[in-house]
């Protein structure tokens, strides 16, 4: 919903904009905790379902790129070459080197430690 990541987003061709199975697991982990922290309030409950519904909506209209074995030898490699980031970051980061691709993310500061890495974030306006 960032009106600048949006407008970047419209104007990039479907077929070059991918996301990955570690950010539906990180979505789809967050939805589910909702749910059961709330089960027993049936407000919360049904927000949290719709919540749920709302994201796997969502990520049906991406191609989602899987963690592979051949993208967890990266991120091993990553970890014994000490890079200091969150796992789930780094998986990421290793599902875009694996397949040359560029990650679009907020979080420089993290990504940026990844040597050969491509990032990008399209929530700041070009100059």
């Amino acid at each position: 919903r960032h009106p600048i990541l949006s407008v970047k987003v419209r104007n990039t061709p479907r077929e070059h904009l991918f996301t990955t199975s570690v950010t539906l697991e990180e979505q789809l982990k967050g939805r589910l905790a909702y749910i059961n922290r709330h089960r027993n309030d049936p407000r919360k409950s049904a927000q949290g379902h719709a919540a749920l519904v709302e994201t796997v909506d969502y990520f049906s209209q991406w191609t989602i790129l899987p963690y592979t074995e051949d993208a967890d030898v990266i991120f091993r490699q990553l970890r014994r070459q000490g890079i200091r980031i969150g796992s789930q970051d780094l998986r990421i980061a290793a599902i875009a080197l694996l397949r040359g691709f560029t990650v679009v993310a907020r979080n420089l500061r993290d990504f940026t430690q990844v040597p050969n890495l491509k990032v990008a974030d399209w929530t700041v306006a070009s100059p």
